[in-house]
């Protein structure tokens, strides 16, 4: 579903509103630039390198190719060796149905690659990936003044009020969590559970874990599988050195297969807690207070997403309003990711620009400012040619002075462009005269 459904979602929505967002935006011209008309154009900005991620190996290589094309670009898709049969499909079918003068995909090239590619002048870098990278792709697009979008990660909290259905709760998220082995960006990456309800909040996600995907979750046609046997022996290692096992911890290196696992006692500088976990691992942290949750967010870098389940609207606000985060969800887990009406993003660590809708062709466009002034002299204003007067520097801090126009709003502006004109020639003809 999002691996299809989302960039088929993403390319219908271009493809009806192109036209619309191409066309020349027309703007209110202010009075000192009248007659003239403004506008804003959306201009392709050039050549484009996307490098896109393993864990959803054709959303976020095809959502921003859409953007990209949309604009106008010509593009460099690099995707990640990682996912290889993705990778090769890609190299394959991309060449064979667009236009592979304007679009070059590869998917073979590591680290070595990549850093060959950032060495090059490019108009645009879409990166999606690790925290680590990104800032490496940060540096190498300053060396060129490049433009960047950098969709990036984090620790995602997600705080648990006393005041909430724990059930409901633990329902959606197990869903979220665990949704693709837990590789996704946005996901919860830890718990900050009230105190009075963690034990009943624990026996409640269990609960749910095994109602959908049964007891032995590696039987489930609904769980799927870690990218690598690098990535999973990663994992079992982050499981290794931090706290305990409250449920799950099943490794299976054959099938590629990490259990949902729970963690508790966890120590805040374990690597589950310093590290982005990107598995099927799931800390909980318990808390005294909602205070003391935002305090905690907030003494950590902003994460791409956050997360808060309360019955209590009040408390919903409170968390939003004194955090900072890409994208603030209450009560629900990912599902921000499937409004392409909302901008997403990150903010500090977790990334730079947001796209998705009418904001991935905005991504990938430079709105240039035009104006279009009359070639016709009588309708030229001359307050604006020396010599400078005082009677026409008085009238020009009239007509330009912002409570101006504002009071004068409702009326056409080549109405009161005309009058001004007619007003400031016939004092200045007087004063001429005296």
């Amino acid at each position: 579903m999002t691996e299809i459904n989302l960039p088929i979602g993403e390319l219908e929505e271009t493809i009806h509103h192109l036209q619309e967002w191409m066309a020349p935006e027309s703007i209110p011209t202010n009075l000192a630039a009248v007659p003239a008309k403004s506008y804003i154009h959306s201009d392709a900005r050039g050549t484009c390198l996307i490098i896109s991620p393993w864990n959803y190996p054709i959303n976020l290589a095809l959502t921003p190719l859409i953007g990209a094309i949309s604009g106008g670009n010509t593009v460099f898709l690099k995707a990640s060796r990682h996912s290889v049969h993705t990778g090769k499909a890609l190299e394959t079918l991309i060449p064979k149905y667009l236009d592979n003068e304007s679009i070059i995909v590869e998917s073979e090239g590591g680290a070595e690659m990549i850093t060959r590619l950032l060495e090059e002048s490019w108009d645009h870098i879409f990166f999606t990936g690790s925290v680590d990278v990104g800032r490496v792709v940060y540096q190498a697009a300053a060396k060129n003044l490049t433009p960047v979008v950098l969709e990036l990660g984090g620790k995602n909290p997600a705080i648990i009020d006393e005041n909430v259905d724990l059930d409901f709760a633990a329902k959606r998220i197990v869903w979220g969590k665990f949704w693709n082995c837990g590789q996704t960006c946005i996901t919860a990456d830890y718990l900050l559970v009230h105190k009075k309800v963690a034990k009943e909040f624990l026996e409640a996600l269990k609960r749910r874990i095994e109602e959908f995907h049964g007891e032995d979750p590696q039987l489930s046609e609904s769980f799927c599988r870690v990218i690598s046997l690098r990535q999973l022996r990663r994992l079992q290692n982050m499981i290794e050195k931090s706290g305990t096992v409250a449920y799950g911890g099943k490794v299976d290196e054959s099938d590629l297969y990490l259990s949902p696992t729970i963690m508790t006692n966890v120590p805040l500088d374990s690597p589950l807690m310093t590290e982005e976990i990107f598995g099927p691992i799931l800390p909980l942290i318990t808390v005294e207070s909602m205070q003391e949750a935002i305090q905690f967010c907030n003494d950590r870098p902003h994460p791409l997403a956050l997360y808060v389940f309360s019955k209590d609207a009040a408390v919903v606000d409170e968390v939003i309003s004194k955090t900072r985060s890409g994208a603030a969800v209450a009560n629900d887990l990912l599902v921000h990711f499937t409004n392409s009406q909302l901008p997403f993003g990150g903010v500090g660590d977790s990334g730079l620009g947001a796209y998705h809708g009418k904001r991935t062709f905005d991504t990938f466009t430079h709105k240039r400012a035009v104006i279009k002034s009359t070639s016709t002299a009588i309708l030229d204003i001359p307050l604006k040619y020396p010599p400078y007067s005082s009677t026409k520097q008085t009238l020009a801090s009239v007509l330009t002075s912002p409570g101006f126009e504002a009071k004068l709003r409702g009326f056409s502006k080549l109405v009161l462009a005309l009058v001004a004109m007619g007003v400031a020639r016939i004092v200045l003809t007087r004063s001429s005269r005296l």
